[in-house]
């Protein structure tokens, strides 16, 4: 008896598969989880390379993927901290400590040669340092200032060109120089930059800002103590004050108790956020919070105070009565925590388990109110520090 047929195979044609698009590729890369992805990504092919090498693409994948934190600036003093295991960016922060110059020595030397270059302001991986006639005095005048924009890591500077005395006079006192944060919009160049310049008399209180792509300083804000309803604040130690970036805003949290000194770089515009609570003799510091907007966090003994405010943009701020959003409970390992400073929300803070032992300094992640170990076993202990993230865009095409 013969054996039935095996059953005739299955030749039914497969679809064609559709054909990949550049924007649907565009949207595949912008799910790739890390950098390292992605640039492995990039090596597959030579579409892979052209899409994903494409400033447009950079741009949008810059904004879904935040760069990593890699390590910490110490505020007026020159070094770097990196990121250490297990903390996740750890081998990128000590790659960049091994391959990058933090003491500035590629930068020529200052005018005033008993004056160091120290870091001022840190963003985008770019470093701003300045060097001071009178350095360590509690006066200094914008106008005795010399500033450079630095890249650590391929080691580039541009020279600032000084101030115009007809923009700042002598009389007025150092509020800070902050490094103004860059759009990344599709008509930006990604080489340009911008400085801000903040400096007060007992009258007077004024912003000039330094362009890259003009080469020129110019006034760009100016109000009188009168009409922002508010007590002239006195010159702070070094000539330069404590600021936080947040959400489009720059705060002045240390030179007054009862007040907040507020600046939009993109309007040019100050306010005054009045009545500050005095819930802690710590300084505040201000970080984006869990909706996405300002939030201030004091520091107690043993845990941060959670004080909410909204700032909507294009407003002037007017707040009159503080509500607690709540309390975020800090572990009790350590003898107590200090403040470190804010940015891309998340709060800095220094956990020190004894008098004896180095500090650690810690991540607090104002979203999720989880506390992480960046660095550890430092025996210099820093008062204020920037943060390092990511990459620094080019100084030079």
């Amino acid at each position: 008896m013969a054996l039935p047929a095996p059953p005739k195979a299955n030749r039914r044609a497969w679809p064609a598969l559709l054909t990949l698009t550049d924007d649907l590729l565009e949207d595949i890369f912008l799910r790739v989880p890390t950098p390292t992805d992605l640039a492995r990504a990039c090596v597959a092919c030579a579409t892979f390379r052209r899409i994903i090498t494409d400033r447009s693409f950079l741009r949008r994948f810059r904004a879904v993927h935040p760069p990593p934190l890699l390590g910490f600036v110490p505020c007026w003093r020159p070094g770097f901290l990196p990121a250490q295991p297990p903390y996740p960016s750890a081998p990128l922060g000590l790659a960049v400590a091994d391959a990058a110059d933090f003491s500035y020595s590629f930068v020529r030397e200052g005018k005033w040669k008993n004056s160091p270059w120290i870091p001022c302001d840190v963003r985008q991986g770019r470093v701003l340092l300045k060097c001071c006639r009178n350095h360590g005095n509690l006066l200094t005048s914008p106008s005795d200032v010399e500033l450079v924009v630095c890249d650590p890591i391929f080691r580039r500077f541009v020279e600032l060109p000084p101030i115009p005395d007809d923009l700042v006079d002598n009389r007025r006192f150092d509020l800070g120089h902050l490094l103004a944060p860059t759009a990344g919009g599709e008509d930006e160049v990604e080489t340009s930059f911008k400085v801000i310049c903040t400096a007060a008399n007992h009258t007077t209180l004024v912003a000039v800002v330094y362009s890259s792509v003009t080469g020129h300083w110019c006034t760009a804000a100016s109000r009188s103590w009168t009409s922002l309803s508010t007590a002239v604040p006195l010159p702070c130690p070094g000539g330069s004050s404590i600021f936080d970036y947040s959400q489009g805003y720059f705060f002045w949290m240390s030179i007054w108790r009862s007040s907040s000194l507020m600046f939009d770089p993109i309007r040019m515009e100050f306010s005054i956020v009045q009545n500050v609570p005095k819930h802690s003799p710590k300084f505040p510091v201000v970080a984006v919070g869990t909706e996405g907007i300002p939030e201030m966090f004091i520091l107690s003994d043993d845990s941060f105070h959670l004080l909410h405010f909204d700032i909507a943009k294009g407003n002037e701020p007017s707040i009159n009565e503080w509500q607690l959003r709540g309390t975020i409970p800090l572990p009790r390992n350590c003898m107590f925590y200090t403040t470190l400073g804010a940015a891309e929300g998340f709060l800095f803070l220094h956990a020190i388990p004894s008098l004896k032992d180095p500090p650690d300094y810690c991540l607090l992640d104002t979203k999720t109110c989880e506390l992480k170990k960046v660095c550890g076993n430092h025996q210099k202990r820093f008062n204020r520090v920037n943060a390092f993230f990511g990459f620094p865009r080019s100084l030079v095409k």
